[in-house]
């Protein structure tokens, strides 16, 4: 029986299709794999770095640390220094060592008119302060807060100041046992030098600006 020659290449030809579909859906098929492949290494290096952010933020006190807000009393004489958890996580065993500095804007050194043993507050829960009062017989003190748990060191610095309507004004800045910026915070209206700056000390005045999160510190300069 003859065979027509353009049946034959017909056969050829379709076969050829055949072969080329099947390689071309084997080939997208290792695409997809290598693709997924990628992705999948992608997703473990995200994971990968933030885990390492979680771990360095930890280490840092970011997470949960004590933060002291100042509020004005009834009495000209007496501020409250209201020690509150900045955090989710309850910080156990933490202890508190104050430290008070009046007219710490005449002064060239950080000497303090009060300095105390380590006060312990227990555990700082959200929503369950410590508080105490300090006497404030002038404008300004200088108020530093050392602070431990378990390991764990912060230290806050306050600097308050009475502009003459009888409301405390409070400037301060927290930093964990490595003297890194981890909060900082100024209330509107804080007096400030004739370059807007605000002084810290006889010699010493920084701009609010200037102080990033996560640079040293330390009241001495």
């Amino acid at each position: 029986m003859k065979i027509n020659s353009d049946f034959v290449w017909a056969i050829i030809l379709l076969g050829l299709a055949a072969a080329a579909f099947l390689l071309g859906m084997k080939k997208g098929s290792i695409n997809a794999e290598d693709q997924l492949k990628k992705r999948l290494e992608e997703i473990t290096i995200l994971e990968n770095k933030n885990q390492q952010l979680s771990e360095e933020l930890r280490s840092r006190g970011v997470y949960s640390y004590p933060q002291a807000n100042i509020i004005s009393k009834t009495q000209d004489s007496i501020a409250m220094v209201l020690i509150t958890l900045n955090g989710k996580d309850p910080i156990q065993n933490l202890k508190v060592r104050r430290k008070v500095h009046y007219d710490y804007s005449f002064s060239e050194d950080s000497a303090s008119s009060q300095n105390g043993k380590f006060t312990d507050l227990g555990t700082l829960k959200p929503h369950n302060p410590s508080a105490f009062e300090i006497p404030l017989p002038g404008k300004e003190a200088a108020v530093q807060l050392e602070y431990e748990a378990n390991r764990k060191k912060w230290h806050q610095y306050i600097w308050l100041r009475k502009p003459g309507n009888g409301t405390i004004k409070s400037f301060w800045v927290i930093t964990n046992q490595n003297s890194v910026i981890i909060d900082r915070h100024i209330d509107p209206g804080f007096p400030t030098n004739k370059q807007g700056e605000v002084v810290l000390s006889k010699d010493r005045s920084i701009n609010y600006a200037d102080l990033e999160m996560n640079s040293l510190f330390s009241p001495k300069g």
